[in-house]
């Protein structure tokens, strides 16, 4: 009897102040994106704000989500104004004052730094920098013990590291990985920083402060009652694929036409230039034919700026920037050169040439926007009539030319000072012109590319449902592939290129089975040896496919071996070792190891310690014995996710 009162007591003492709690107060960050973060509607969403949901259904506990700036977070759990801390490093400082769940979500953590810095791979890599973090950040400690000669310049949140980076206050951040990929995708600077390999792993906990073990119990409680595999499915709803577009789909025939037409365009503008200056007197032959030969020098300059035109990974500032050089170059005669950005009725300069200092922070209000639409030159006695607060902003300016930039809100003013002999002249304007048009060929082909590339997606897509339609085994088989090919590779640290190609490689890879009857794929039992010679088949169909799409012939050779083996007895050519090429390799380890765990009628999956033993046995004989190595340390990670701690 008294044992059971005992337990009844020690029950009451620790769950009493929660049975009839109307909730529990969770507080979080409001910028972890996936995990939460603010969309376009003002709504709290993410990851976290799924998984509380789903909490509150499995337990019957109402929660209520605080979200605030991370260091607000961790003063209300100091100050005791929350029950909860969400998705926190455990480190040694905060375990003094908190007390941590099972571990969620594995994050792993790097270092991110402008593309033109070279040789930074460690955090020793990046003493001499100022490094951007968010204030309170668990990072901050982690990589101090690793460097204490680390600078910092802290930020409020993710976003604001981000965008100080994009504005150049610092050129280095540390970043857990799946935030920092989400804001570079979102900012369109993945082309910009880089990262190195990440620096340290972490699990992300929920906490509560020391000592209260019955808030501890309900939270481990709660969580016992979620799957492993619900919470992976949140996380896959939610993370930011990063999406690179490969150099290899085809374009080549493309930009090659296209360079060839502007040549041609402009050099019929130079001809006609040529054919004006014929008519002009006699007496001005001489001065116009030098105008002439400076205007040869400019056209052969403008050719080279052509080349930006495809380089689909220049941003849009810094191919306006580049014009902006060229201008000035091109154009001896003028003495300044401003880029604004139009904003209703005012114009707010982004570069400044030939100005001193303080022109920058100038706003130029327009009378009439519709000047600012195509090209004018304007004399100073014009410019009340078409400026306002003028003040002493172009008391040296004597004319300036107007080159809008189609389709985008920017124009450029080029200038000529008081006591410059020289004046703008049609030539000038011929070359305004031409600016004018180079700029909308550089806005044009960005979206012609975009659209090709939306196109090829959906190409690959069709393709693969088409086969999913017809193979009901092979649904979800050919991403889950994928999924494990780019792991291998990025183990091996090959080249995005090549990942991008097998990426690709892996989603078609079985494409060549709609040759192949759907009573033989979908077959219940096994197959017979006539059977199975029918299957052998989809390899080289899938070759024939691809190649017949031009924009796929680079991968179709990678399909064609998936299914050979190490040690030669594979198919269709019989091919082994290295001669079979290293993107089939890994094809095949990792169609292997999802064919193993997968369900058939005639077998049950392997579990992922039964995989192992399994590509164990079949290392140096069917499989690639290094990449078989590879392949277990990643399943092996997997279980490590997987276990609880």
């Amino acid at each position: 009897m008294f044992k059971i009162l005992l337990i009844l007591f020690l029950f009451i003492f620790l769950f009493f102040p929660y049975l009839f709690a109307e909730e529990l107060k969770v507080v979080l960050d409001r910028d972890y994106p996936p995990f939460t973060y603010i969309d376009e509607k003002g709504n709290l969403v993410g990851i976290s704000v799924e998984f509380w949901k789903l909490w509150e259904e499995r337990t019957g506990i109402k929660v209520k989500l605080i979200p605030v700036e991370w260091t607000k977070a961790y003063e209300m759990m100091k100050n005791k104004e929350a029950d909860v801390i969400d998705t926190i490093f455990k480190t040694e400082e905060r375990k003094e004052y908190l007390d941590f769940t099972k571990p969620l979500f594995k994050m792993t953590s790097s270092i991110y730094h402008n593309s033109k810095l070279h040789k930074i791979f460690s955090l020793d890599d990046i003493t001499p920098y100022l490094v951007g973090v968010k204030e309170k950040d668990a990072l901050i400690d982690i990589s101090l013990s690793k460097n204490p000669n680390l600078t910092f310049r802290f930020y409020k949140n993710y976003s604001d590291i981000v965008k100080g980076a994009e504005m150049g206050e610092i050129n280095v951040f540390i970043m857990d990985d799946i935030p920092a990929n989400f804001y570079l995708i979102k900012y369109d600077l993945l082309y910009k920083f880089s990262k190195t390999e990440p620096f340290t792993f972490n699990y992300l906990y929920l906490a509560t402060q020391k000592g209260n073990t019955s808030i501890l119990n309900i939270l481990n409680n709660g969580l016992s009652k979620i799957k492993a595999e619900e919470l992976e499915s949140l996380v896959k709803k939610y993370t930011v694929v990063e999406e690179y577009h490969p150099k290899w789909l085809g374009r080549a025939i493309l930009y090659t036409l296209l360079a060839v037409f502007l040549i041609i365009f402009f050099l019929s503008l130079f001809n006609r230039t040529l054919k004006r200056q014929v008519s002009i007197a006699t007496t001005k032959l001489k001065e116009s034919q030098e105008e002439l030969e400076r205007a040869v020098g400019r056209i052969w300059k403008i050719f080279a700026l052509i080349s930006d035109l495809t380089n689909i990974k220049l941003r849009e500032k810094l191919f306006l920037r580049r014009v902006l050089d060229f201008v000035m170059e091109t154009f001896p005669k003028i003495n300044s050169a401003i880029l604004f950005i139009l904003k209703g009725d005012e114009l707010k300069p982004l570069e400044v040439y030939g100005f001193n200092e303080g022109w920058e922070e100038k706003v130029l209000k327009v009378k009439d926007p519709s000047i600012l639409e195509k090209i004018n030159l304007i004399n100073k006695r014009d410019f009340p009539s078409f400026f306002q607060n003028l003040e002493d902003s172009f008391e040296n300016i004597e004319e300036l030319i107007i080159l809008p930039i189609k389709e985008k809100e920017y124009v450029i003013f080029l200038n000529i000072h008081k006591g410059n002999k020289e004046n703008f002249t049609e030539i000038d304007l011929n070359l305004a012109e031409w600016f004018e048009n180079i700029n909308s060929r550089f806005y044009e082909f960005r979206n012609f590319v975009k659209k090709e590339e939306t196109f090829l997606n959906r190409i690959i897509l069709t393709l693969l449902r088409a086969l999913e339609y017809y193979d009901k085994y092979t649904e979800g088989h050919s991403a889950r592939v994928a999924k494990y090919a780019i792991e291998i590779a990025e183990k091996l640290n090959l080249p995005g290129e090549t990942i991008r190609k097998l990426y690709w490689s892996a989603l078609v890879h079985d494409i060549g089975k709609i040759y192949v009857s759907q009573r033989i794929l979908n077959k219940p039992e096994r197959l017979t040896k006539e059977e199975y010679e029918f299957v052998k088949i989809h390899p080289v169909k899938s070759e024939e496919l691809l190649k017949d799409i031009e924009e796929l012939r680079e991968i179709a050779h990678i399909v064609r071996y998936h299914h050979e083996r190490w040690d030669g007895k594979g198919y269709p050519d019989g091919l082994s070792k290295e001669e079979i090429p290293l993107e089939s390799r890994i094809l095949a380890i990792a169609d292997a190891f999802d064919a193993m765990t997968s369900e058939r009628p005639y077998k049950r999956a392997l579990t992922l310690k039964e995989a192992i033993k399994e590509i164990e046995r079949c290392s140096g004989s069917q499989l690639d014995p290094k990449l078989s190595e590879i392949m277990i340390g990643i399943i092996k990670e997997e279980i490590f996710e997987k276990t609880p701690s």
